[in-house]
């Protein structure tokens, strides 16, 4: 047990008794005091009695006077006043300190609500009483002398309770007497149970502290088990613990690495044996660096030791000052994270000749199909004379449909791979895009009309001019349109769209209401070279890139596109060009 804690305890005690011997003397006072204040309340309650006595005797005066006295002498209104301060005096018979001791009297506050029960009869009455009404000045004269009565019997239980009270207060004179001599002897036995708490206090607190060092050990032995480097610096950054972890993780300066060691002489020590890799040929920086992140941790620290490990430094201040750090081994981790890294690059180098590649055939095809396709518009068309058979001419438009297709096929390939490889730029212009909409929309009227389908146009008038490339826009439209077209049933609908949203960006919408896609399909119909084998794609002599070349034209002009598609509802293609490409008005008239 502390001195300090044992003065504390007498000091208290020793006030205790101060305090008792001081009240021992101002309790006389205080009992005289009681016996004036007693007789003061006796006699305001038995005043409450006779004081609504008087009211009521007033009260029954006005009302006579006002029957047969003097017209001036006293008014109606008088009458009603006289009632009111009666009416006035009956509540403190039930509430109060007064209404309290009333109730101990006899049948005082039964009295009181039956002259209250009267009076809101008689009330309307008295409201209603003119000179000269004899019958209702008789029936309320009546009503009200019925409660002398009661009131005189109150008062004179009030009278018989007042001397009994006296006789009361008598006799508890005499027991306080006898209780300041009882606390006498009270006080002798207090200072006794007060030695008895304090030697219970002290066994409680050498429990305590038994309790506390064995709390101590758990967690030391909690934090022995910890699996990472673990340290706890006090509010002068001075190291209060560490696990042995913490001590393998710093084996060259382990020795240091006692209680009361501060935590730069730790840095400073670590850093000039050169056990910490970034800090070579820059220590000093290194450290003052270290120390400022430090003092504000602000998150996790990655440090690279000369021996090739990785660490984790996790810093947090705690509740008096001082912080906590971790320390944890990612070497693992950082291993993973390079081979993801190098597989990543190689990924990229195999992307890029992929890109290259498809790019050079692209070219080395065009060349030669653009001759098939010269060629056989000519034959198709018997310019230079008839073929002499006219299923020559059936081959000869075949050859030049299939050698459209195919160069389609190789320019949309072109343009992805173009893309991808960052060569493709756009040819910036102020367009009216409800213009470039229609003239995609004229090159598919002829597959509309064979389809048997319904084209309906919903294009705002008033859209604002977007800032980008015509030919690309047009390619958007025409990709779309074409796919769902080529997906629609006979007797469809295919919606196209075109509106400022709230953002101020503008959204191009194009609608079907064919077969659709199942769910999974709708994530691979954006990307190139992956959904080829669909047989929706085979079976409607698709190549499975107009969407992913919409996606990357879209994306090209900072926007986005999304693609929603229902098994048996249709499919909605959607392009959001954002608000920096729109541009407004007052900037097109400059």
């Amino acid at each position: 047990m502390k001195l300090g804690k044992l003065f504390t305890v007498y000091t208290v005690l020793g006030l205790i008794m101060l305090a008792f011997s001081v009240s021992m003397i101002f309790s006389f006072g205080n009992l005289r005091k009681y016996e004036r204040l007693a007789q003061a309340e006796i006699t305001d309650t038995t005043w409450v009695i006779y004081q609504a006595q008087i009211e009521l005797t007033r009260f029954l005066y006005s009302l006579d006077l006002y029957m047969y006295g003097d017209n001036d002498l006293i008014s109606r209104e008088d009458v009603i006043h006289r009632m009111e301060v009666f009416w006035s005096r009956l509540p403190l018979f039930l509430e109060g300190r007064e209404g309290r001791r009333l109730a101990t009297i006899g049948n005082t506050q039964e009295a009181a609500r039956t002259a209250i029960d009267v009076l809101e009869r008689m009330e309307p009455e008295v409201q209603l009483l003119e000179r000269g009404d004899r019958e209702r000045y008789l029936m309320i004269r009546e009503n009200l002398h019925g409660l002398l009565g009661p009131l005189q019997r109150t008062l004179m239980d009030a009278r018989q309770w007042h001397e009994r009270a006296a006789t009361i207060r008598s006799a508890r004179l005499d027991r306080s007497y006898a209780e300041l001599l009882m606390a006498s002897l009270g006080i002798l036995l207090s200072g006794g149970s007060l030695m008895l708490l304090l030697l219970h206090e002290i066994r409680a607190a050498r429990r305590a502290q038994a309790a506390e060092s064995r709390a101590l050990l758990r967690l030391s032995a909690a934090v022995e088990s910890f699996p990472d480097g673990f340290s706890l610096f006090d509010n002068d950054d001075r190291l209060v613990q560490c696990n042995q972890k913490f001590r393998e993780i710093h084996a060259p300066i382990a020795d240091l690495l006692v209680p009361g060691v501060p935590f730069e002489t730790v840095v400073r020590a670590f850093v000039s044996g050169g056990f910490v890799v970034d800090s070579i040929g820059n220590e000093e920086e290194w450290i003052r660096r270290r120390m400022r992140m430090h003092r504000h941790p602000a998150g996790d620290i990655e440090v690279r030791h000369r021996d090739g490990r990785w660490l984790r430094v996790s810093e947090h201040r705690t509740t008096d000052g001082g912080f906590v750090s971790i320390r944890t081994d990612i070497t693992a981790l950082k291993e993973r994270q390079e081979d993801l890294a190098a597989q990543q690059r190689r990924a990229d180098t195999a992307n890029r000749a992929k890109t290259d590649f498809l790019l050079t055939m692209s070219h080395e095809l065009r060349t030669p199909l653009n001759a098939i396709i010269g060629f056989s518009e000519v034959m198709k068309n018997q310019l230079r004379g008839p073929l002499g058979d006219e299923r020559y001419v059936d081959y000869a438009g075949d050859i030049y449909d299939s050698a459209r297709h195919l160069l389609a096929v190789i320019n949309n390939i072109l343009d992805i791979s173009r893309i991808e490889a960052g060569r493709l730029e756009l040819d910036e212009q102020a367009v009216v895009i409800g213009d470039e909409i229609e003239k995609a929309l004229r090159l598919v009227e002829d597959d509309v009309r064979k389809a048997s389908i319904k084209l309906v146009r919903e294009i705002d008038d008033n859209l604002p001019l977007l800032l980008g490339d015509p030919q690309k826009i047009q390619q958007i439209v025409l990709n779309l349109t074409g796919n769902a077209v080529l997906y629609t049933q006979g007797r469809g609908k295919v919606t196209v769209s075109a509106q400022q949203d709230t953002e101020g960006g503008i959204v191009l919408t194009v609608a079907d209401d064919g077969g659709g896609m199942p769910e999974e399909e709708v994530a691979r119909a954006s990307t190139p070279f992956i959904n080829l084998n669909n047989p929706m794609v085979r079976v409607h002599n698709g190549t499975g890139l107009d969407l992913p070349l919409v996606k990357a034209l879209v994306e090209l002009h900072g926007g986005q596109f999304t693609l929603k598609s229902d098994i048996g509802k249709g499919t909605v293609g959607t392009a959001v060009f954002p608000r920096s490409r729109v541009i407004q008005p007052e900037s097109t008239a400059v």
